[in-house]
């Protein structure tokens, strides 16, 4: 979601020297592409806030909506601190931007606006780079699981956030059968929190298939996915991850927006048939997940086929 703004700003400002701050397994996923001389990651541990304000920034970007963020950017000592009017925190930033209502603009657009007050104008974006170490990884994964350079799909049943966004596994295991009966290997992937509804899918889908939940760093499994023929995901981070590379990327929603949280690449159908009561927003459903149970398996076979034409 933040791509597009984090390239609107590397293209606004090509010889600033910019600090990226977050998730470690975020900056490792991103360094290819080349955004940031340098990058802090989120650990917790002391110090951060003065290695950060030893850099002696002009401007903070903040993205994230939280108040410890924009209390971070205030320890920076930046000068210009741009983000969210959000959970109270307006003081601690100097240009606090109102969000709009949620869903009246996708995502990556609020954070276009954001990094729109430090100079940046929209650009076209690139496929999410991938490192070459990655590359080699996700091939010497696929030798080892028996798969080879043959074409295969990637599923994600999982989605961290709750039942709400998840469509059921048997759903998803008739997809992947239908996937395996046309040639392609199917990769049932997912963090390892979710090992569990990853194996039980493979396991119905057969000897096609291959659970690798948990196994990949997230470069690894984007290397996957730029390699995938097909992914079809759940609302989740697997589904971002994919279309980003470039893959036919098929999504399912449920209580989420789309218009708000689609992904963003060049070759993406969303599926959704959304009730009155949609979207919600929520995690668990007290009426029994009508949104979900409405999306039958050839609503999203033939998603795919429209991506494979």
């Amino acid at each position: 979601m933040a791509r597009p703004a984090l390239h609107a700003l590397r293209a606004a400002h090509p010889q600033a020297e910019i600090t990226a701050c977050g998730p470690l397994v975020l900056l490792d996923l991103l360094a290819p592409e080349g955004l940031w001389q340098r990058a802090e990651a989120l650990t917790g541990g002391a110090g951060l806030a003065g290695r950060l304000r030893a850099a002696h920034p002009d401007a903070a970007l903040v993205l994230p909506p939280s108040f410890s963020s924009a209390w971070l950017a205030l320890l920076s000592g930046a000068r210009l601190r741009v983000g969210f009017a959000h959970e109270g925190r307006s003081p601690l930033l100097t240009r606090a931007v109102r969000r709009p209502a949620r869903g009246d603009l996708h995502l990556s657009r609020e954070y276009l606006g954001l990094a729109a007050r430090l100079g940046a104008r929209e650009v076209p974006l690139p496929g999410l780079g991938v490192d070459a170490g990655a590359t080699r990884e996700a091939a010497a994964l696929l030798a080892r699981v028996g798969l080879g350079d043959g074409p295969f799909a990637i599923l994600g049943p999982g989605a961290a956030y709750g039942p709400a966004k998840r469509w059921s596994a048997q759903r998803f295991a008739e997809l992947g059968g239908r996937l395996a009966a046309r040639g392609l290997a199917v990769l049932v992937c997912g963090a390892a929190s979710e090992r569990e509804i990853c194996e039980a899918v493979a396991a119905a889908v057969g000897s096609r298939a291959r659970p690798l939940a948990g196994v990949t760093s997230l470069p690894v499994q984007a290397a996957l996915c730029a390699r995938a023929a097909l992914a079809v995901s759940n609302d989740s981070g697997l589904a971002h991850l994919a279309a980003a590379t470039g893959a036919p990327t098929v999504v399912v929603f449920g209580s989420t927006c789309p218009a708000w949280t689609a992904p963003l690449g060049p070759r993406v159908r969303v599926v959704q048939r959304a009730p009155v009561c949609s979207p919600c927003f929520a995690r668990d459903c007290a009426i029994g997940y009508a949104c979900l149970a409405a999306v039958e398996v050839a609503m999203v076979t033939s998603a795919a086929g429209e991506l494979a034409a």
